[in-house]
């Protein structure tokens, strides 16, 4: 299963669930919210055991919005990193 799959496997999930009842920047603050609770599994020394749990939410909530306004993530990912290696440091310390 790529990406774009599980993409649409969680947005299917949501639809189901009836949580497609917001706007995408309402969707964003979703996401906003579980990097704050991903913040607080970080708070110690060493990230708790639901920091990855947290991580995941993370993603599946970025996968809904993006699987909702039709954008081919996975490719959006690979052209980024593309992107990135191109730039290289741009300045910054290897």
């Amino acid at each position: 299963m790529n990406i774009n799959d599980i993409a649409e496997k969680n947005y299917l999930w949501v639809e189901k669930m009836g949580w497609h009842n917001k706007t995408t920047l309402e969707a964003l603050a979703l996401v906003a919210s579980e990097v704050g609770e991903a913040i607080n599994e970080c708070r110690n020394e060493k990230p708790t055991d639901a920091f990855g749990e947290e991580l995941a939410d993370i993603i599946l909530r970025v996968l809904d919005i993006a699987h909702w306004q039709e954008i081919d993530i996975e490719q959006k990912i690979l052209d980024k990193m593309a992107k990135n290696e191109k730039r290289g440091t741009r300045g910054r310390l290897k």
